[in-house]
């Protein structure tokens, strides 16, 4: 393949340069570069999600560069964006609201902007209706129907909320948007159940999941209706539809029982037990056709197989050209002609690609982190080790540069989640920057992480801050006695989960930590478990039985695993950090934590972060928190 020499050779040249003072800390906790892509179907033009000082912009642009259209957004939160045939762009935002009115407290609510590149308008659906809620509440995808395109979402009217805001569960109706007019029409009803719905190639319902929560049980049903049940599981998340399958009248999907997970392609006319294309991994998706609506593919964390062989050849070569970096497929054609991927891996801070696979080229559309050089980027590798309980496990370890991997001082750093697919070998933002001040980074993919598989996950039930905690310190313990860092010279840091984790670091164990900095992270359970309940979450139970399985609440006690409880056992200074209108973890578990150590005389930095949520999705704030990290580990644990 035929990559510019021109960035090779700058590439190699800055490798050479020697090394200086490490990049600003801008340069890692500013909002990255390039966010999200999308390819048209044809692949014949691209869109790019960019951020830059000036907030979020979309631009849409030929492969040669010419730049057909694009929007400024400024400070609005700007996810996701893909296309619907070739000239509408669907831009996804999303906005922290509070709305009592129609029965929810603070939340993330989305927003779909249609973007016709012929007109150069743009709407966003349902936001100028006095029927409809402005939001949508699942996007389906869209279909061309008789030389027409659709958006199918969900939707909710006033009239319909209004009767259960008491209840803070909503319901949404299926809908189908004609994105020409913005006319709305439904599709498909509620009827005030839990659904989800998986639309066919010609623009119909294919098939439904209702989730009975007083059962505990999923149904999948042919078509829009709930006349005659295909498949029926019991138990948390039991089934889920992945997507169509190979042939018309088949669908693909999830089933995960107490000891296993499969993606099993059924016929929704019934009979027989299908096949089973997925076996075993709990992170693995579907690649869908970009024309015919068909499943071509398996995606998992290992890379794509696509059921056709000249395809896979095709992801094969594109791969093959980045060779020794990590390269993530982000988007293709209808034929897999063009994709873009997005690469990352030694002196690479993460670059887009589009790639044609005819031409065999190879042509950069940006920087994730331009402000990183490539000189300046920290290796990373997996590092395998045990838990006490003889569990096998691994994780990231992100290495300073130009520093010998011995005895170094080190950052503990977990995910959150927990249970989400987990750390793995590239460029991470945070890790980076810390390792840019001379740490060792270690991100520990502890039980219930999903890629290992159903056993690995199932290990986590009933262990939220127990063994789920000592996983964590287990991996340190490896890395000591590899001789990689020093045990005396560790902290502990993490977000959501890995925040509670931090703080379950320094107040549950001792003797492990210099420091602990908690990132809009759980410090006590019961208080989110009522909080969850109280918001009004209590009819919908998968969450519920979700947390209350994971932490055993039916039968262990939480206060036993709340860092609120064992304040007073703090034993190293611990820094908090908090989004103002965090939907996710309420602001008020850090600001309990804050006056539970203050009551034990216990030292405790806080930062309120103003109108920042659960994601740090705001340029400014998530550059205050990372600033505010790195100060207190290196005022507790220096360096050097």
């Amino acid at each position: 393949m035929r990559v510019l020499l021109l960035a090779i050779a700058a590439l190699a040249a800055a490798a050479a340069v020697a090394r200086a003072a490490p990049p600003p800390l801008d340069a890692y906790g500013r909002l990255p570069a390039i966010e999200d892509v999308a390819l048209s179907p044809s692949g014949a033009r691209f869109a790019v999600i960019m951020a830059d000082k000036d907030g979020h912009k979309v631009v849409i642009q030929k492969a040669d560069g010419e730049v057909l259209g694009g929007l400024a957004f400024g400070a609005a939160k700007i996810r996701s964006v893909t296309f619907a045939g070739e000239d509408h762009v669907l831009i996804t935002e999303t906005a922290t609201v509070s709305r009592p009115v129609i029965g929810l407290q603070t939340t993330e609510m989305e927003g779909v902007i249609d973007y016709n590149l012929k007109t150069r308008a743009s709407y966003m659906i349902f936001g100028k209706s006095n029927q409809f809620v402005d939001a949508v509440l699942g996007f389906h995808g869209a279909r061309q129907v008789g030389g027409k395109w659709y958006a199918y979402v969900g939707g909710v009217t006033w009239e319909a909320v209004a009767p259960h805001a008491d209840a803070g569960v909503i319901y949404p109706d299926l809908y189908r948007i004609d994105l020409d007019t913005g006319r709305a029409e439904k599709v498909a009803t509620s009827a005030q159940r839990i659904r989800d719905w998986l639309i066919g190639a010609n623009g119909e319902v294919l098939a439904n999941s209702v989730y009975d929560p007083g059962r505990r049980q999923y149904t999948i049903y042919p078509g829009a209706g709930m006349e005659r049940p295909v498949l029926q599981r019991t138990g948390e998340d039991a089934l889920h539809l992945l997507g169509p399958g190979r042939t018309p009248g088949t669908v693909v999907v999830a089933e995960r029982t107490e000891d296993s997970v499969q993606g099993r392609e059924i016929y929704l006319g019934g009979g027989g037990e299908g096949t089973v294309l997925i076996a075993g991994d709990n992170a693995a998706g579907v690649l869908v056709d970009r024309e015919t609506h068909m499943l071509v593919g398996l995606n998992s964390l290992s890379g794509q197989k696509l059921l056709d062989p000249i395809l896979q050849r095709r992801i094969d070569g594109a791969r093959a050209a980045f060779a020794g970096e990590e390269a993530h497929l982000e988007a293709f054609s209808h034929d897999f002609a063009q994709m873009i991927f997005r690469t990352e891996g030694p002196q690479d801070a993460g670059r887009y690609w589009l790639v044609d696979a005819v031409e065999r080229s190879a042509v950069p559309i940006g920087e994730v982190h331009p402000g990183v050089p490539p000189a300046e980027v920290g290796p990373t590798q997996m590092f395998a080790y045990r838990a006490a309980d003889g569990l096998s496990m691994e994780g990231v370890l992100t290495l300073p540069q130009g520093r010998e991997a011995k005895n170094l001082p080190v950052v503990v750093m977990p995910h959150g989640g927990p249970i989400v697919v987990g750390d793995r070998v590239g460029f991470d933002w945070w890790a980076q920057a810390l390792a840019s001040r001379g740490y060792a980074v270690f991100q520990p993919n502890y039980r219930g992480t999903l890629g290992y598989g159903e056993a690995f996950r199932r290990a986590a039930e009933g262990q939220y801050g127990r063994k789920m905690q000592t996983d964590i310190s287990d991996g340190l313990a490896a890395l000591v006695q590899a001789g990689i860092v020093d045990p005396k010279r560790a902290c502990i840091v993490g977000a959501s989960y890995g925040g509670y984790a931090a703080l379950a670091g320094v107040t549950l164990q001792h003797g492990l930590y210099r420091c602990a900095a908690s990132v809009a992270g759980v410090s006590d359970m019961g208080r989110m478990l009522i909080w969850t309940r109280e918001r009004g979450d209590a009819r919908d139970t998968r969450a519920r039985d979700f947390w209350r399985g994971l932490t055993g609440a039916q039968t262990l006690d939480l206060d036993t695993i709340s860092p609120l409880k064992s304040a007073a056992k703090a034993d190293a200074p611990i820094l908090l950090v908090h989004g103002e209108d965090d939907s996710v973890v309420p602001i008020e578990q850090s600001r309990a934590m804050q006056k539970a150590l203050a009551a034990a005389g216990k030292p405790a930095d806080f930062v309120l972060m103003n109108g920042e949520d659960h994601w740090l999705s705001s340029g400014a704030t998530r550059l205050a928190m990372l600033k505010a990290v790195v100060a207190f580990v290196e005022k507790h644990n220096p360096a050097n």
